[in-house]
């Protein structure tokens, strides 16, 4: 049997290998000119986009503001809101301030949270938290403060809001201290018996006095200054089950009932 012996050629499988790599070389040349413009086309491409959206939601009566929507109001106060807004209608939607607007309403102290958006295509929100009236504070002029939760005084009027305490000073005006004295003690009550609360006396010293009504019977309780108000609330429950029309708590330690 004869075997015949292949050979390798060096100097083509030389030429084999240069001209693999040089064709790879000018694959990453053609690759590495092209990136640049592929980049620009991106570019240009977002630009455009941008200012196009710029465009429809600046400048073009496609996005144009034509309602507004108040949210978390009454209707009575849905309108009101609406009138101190002043909502700018009939140009672009993007164009609205919605701080301005946000500042308006803010004017009305009655908001406890506001927040204004832009809604697309034609549309601007208003959401709004109102204030709770928590007491109303006769003031010395003889008007009435309402008073929400923290403190706040949103409003004044003539007589105080149905189902609202009334808190009047014993021979001065109700100082902030006894502001506060007088929701600690009102927050601390069971929301039942906080209901029957008729009458709410601040002292000069800032003590809290207040009546309540229990099974037909009217009691008093001496609430005494800001501090222990979850203590004195446990002992008026506790205490508003003895004899007596006066519930004194304003020291927890010492209890009374006369």
């Amino acid at each position: 049997m004869i075997t015949r012996l292949l050979t390798r050629d060096p100097k083509r499988d030389t030429d084999q290998g240069l001209s693999s790599a040089r064709i790879r070389f000018e694959k990453r040349a053609a690759a590495a000119r092209r990136r640049p413009r592929v980049i620009a086309a991106v570019a240009v491409a977002l630009l455009l986009a941008m200012g196009l959206v710029a465009w429809l939601g600046w400048f073009s009566p496609v996005f144009t503001a034509d309602a507004v929507v108040v949210k978390g109001a009454s209707t009575a106060q849905a309108a009101q809101v609406r009138r101190a807004a002043a909502v700018p209608l009939g140009g672009p939607v993007l164009r609205v301030d919605t701080a301005a607007v946000t500042r308006r309403l803010e004017a009305d102290r009655q908001w406890a949270d506001i927040a204004v958006e832009r809604s697309l295509p034609h549309t601007v929100t208003i959401t709004v938290r109102p204030r709770e009236a928590a007491l109303a504070v006769r003031t010395s002029s003889g008007r009435v403060e309402v008073v929400d939760g923290k403190g706040f005084a949103f409003r004044t009027v003539a007589d105080p809001p149905q189902g609202v305490p009334l808190v009047t000073a014993g021979t001065t005006v109700v100082t902030r201290v006894g502001v506060t004295a007088a929701l600690q003690a009102l927050s601390a009550l069971d929301p039942a018996l906080r209901r029957t609360v008729s009458g709410v006396t601040v002292s000069a010293a800032d003590q809290v006095k207040f009546t309540l009504t229990v099974k037909g019977a009217r009691k008093t309780v001496v609430w005494g200054g800001p501090g222990d108000a979850v203590t004195k609330a446990r002992l008026v429950v506790i205490l508003l089950k003895q004899p007596g029309s006066t519930v004194d708590v304003s020291v927890p330690s010492s209890p009374v009932t006369r």
